[in-house]
């Protein structure tokens, strides 16, 4: 008798928790809005991972619309005890990074804060959320999807897209795996991994902060504390706690050498 996909997930995600050291516990659910606001997550105690078989209506930084792809992205949201919003935006697009590429067999960029990128196209997608004591990590990543509709065709990517034929299980076990793992991980260590695939260094972007708009060349990018961006006045540092990215302009060539806290955009079909 065949068990239908959906049925195999907790028992999947079960034994994925078992192998855990701070991840004990999954629930899965057939269909919410969002994994981050479920009842079920609003109620959970830190150590659970909260995921559905499909989201309809996820959501990201500044209450940013997550598209609805169907059955085709992981979207998922972890429990976790409260640590500063910057390291679990950073052990999160790890996470995800990892997770991708064990289906692609190749390294994938991290774009400052936690976006996961491929080609300048976003591929996964963060959102942290903290409260009394509790942080709930969104994580979304596009498995399936094999084309884009509107801006999103220039703006986002998947694992099918880029010649993965994984199955997005697979890649949601490996995940809570990859993140259970840099959730344990040193300061030190998660920086090394960020800065082996950073995809912001050396480019052009626009950036949000408090004082308006930065336009410059990435300089240096200190994951948890902020950027130094050259502009035409100079350089400036960038706090992480204040600054955003706007645009992202790709690659600098020269033709010389030379309460609660709310941070990251999870669902790389919106953002």
């Amino acid at each position: 008798m065949t068990v239908a996909p959906f049925a195999q997930w907790q028992p999947r995600l079960d034994a994925a928790c078992d192998q855990a050291a701070l991840l004990h516990r999954a629930i899965v659910l057939e269909e919410t809005p969002s994994t981050q606001d479920a009842p079920e997550t609003r109620a959970a105690r830190p150590g659970t991972v909260v995921t559905a078989w499909r989201q309809t209506a996820g959501r990201g930084r500044f209450g940013r619309q997550w598209s609805d792809t169907a059955t085709a992205g992981i979207a998922a949201t972890f429990v976790v005890d409260s640590q500063p919003a910057e390291r679990l935006a950073l052990a999160a697009a790890i996470a995800a990074a990892e997770a991708a590429e064990s289906a692609l067999g190749t390294r994938v960029g991290i774009k400052w804060p936690n976006d996961v990128v491929v080609g300048g196209r976003k591929l996964a997608g963060v959102l942290i959320e903290t409260s009394s004591g509790r942080a709930l990590v969104g994580i979304g990543l596009n498995v399936g999807q094999r084309a884009f509709d509107g801006d999103l065709a220039e703006r986002a990517t998947s694992l099918a897209i880029l010649g993965s034929a994984a199955d997005r299980l697979d890649v949601l076990c490996t995940l809570v795996s990859a993140l259970d793992r840099a959730l344990s991980a040193s300061d030190a260590a998660l920086a090394e991994q960020f800065h082996a695939r950073d995809a912001l260094r050396g480019t052009r972007a626009l950036f949000a902060t408090p004082s308006g708009p930065v336009e410059g060349e990435v300089r240096a990018v200190d994951p948890m504390r902020g950027l130094v961006v050259r502009t035409e006045s100079g350089e400036h540092f960038l706090p992480a706690q204040s600054t955003s990215v706007a645009e992202w302009g790709g690659r600098v060539w020269r033709s010389a050498p030379s309460g609660n806290t709310v941070t990251g955009g999870r669902g790389p079909a919106s953002r």
